[in-house]
């Protein structure tokens, strides 16, 4: 069983994801030009805490956190399975299901990034609840069943 966060959590954790993701102070290299994509990967791979890798960490953070709560988000049942089908034809489930939730978080991403307003951000926001809600009624309903069964 899963600890299910409650609903303010989850509220103040996406608002936080979405301030993260869109709003990440960059201050600290205001004065730092980068020619092309490998002039970035180099700062990146060769200066330790920039705010990139910073940024990053951040976001891992708090997705690791509410990744259940993800309207593209796969039960861990469904994740198993997948990983066990998958591991039959390239051998290593672990690495089937990091990338089954590396594509979640990355489709989540993508979906903050192209809200265009307050209110598609709140339908987004309910609906995360909504998952949560249902989550969290599953959870219960199984420990009652369980309850029954003894």
């Amino acid at each position: 069983m899963t600890d299910i966060i409650s609903e303010t959590e989850l509220e103040i954790k996406l608002n936080e994801f979405r301030d993260v993701l869109i709003n990440y102070d960059y201050s600290e290299i205001e004065n730092v030009i980068f020619f092309d994509i490998n002039s970035l990967n180099y700062y990146i791979e060769n200066n330790e805490g920039n705010p990139f890798e910073k940024q990053y960490d951040a976001i891992e953070k708090i997705l690791n956190s509410i990744y259940l709560y993800l309207p593209c988000s796969l039960s861990d049942d469904t994740i198993n399975v997948i990983s066990e089908i998958l591991n039959v034809k390239y051998g290593d489930e672990a690495i089937v299901k990091q990338n089954v939730l590396f594509n979640i978080k990355l489709e989540f991403i993508d979906m903050v990034k192209n809200i265009s307003s307050e209110e598609e951000w709140n339908k987004l926001v309910q609906l995360c609840k909504k998952i949560r809600n249902t989550k969290e009624k599953l959870e219960r309903n199984e420990k009652e069943y369980e309850y029954l069964g003894r």
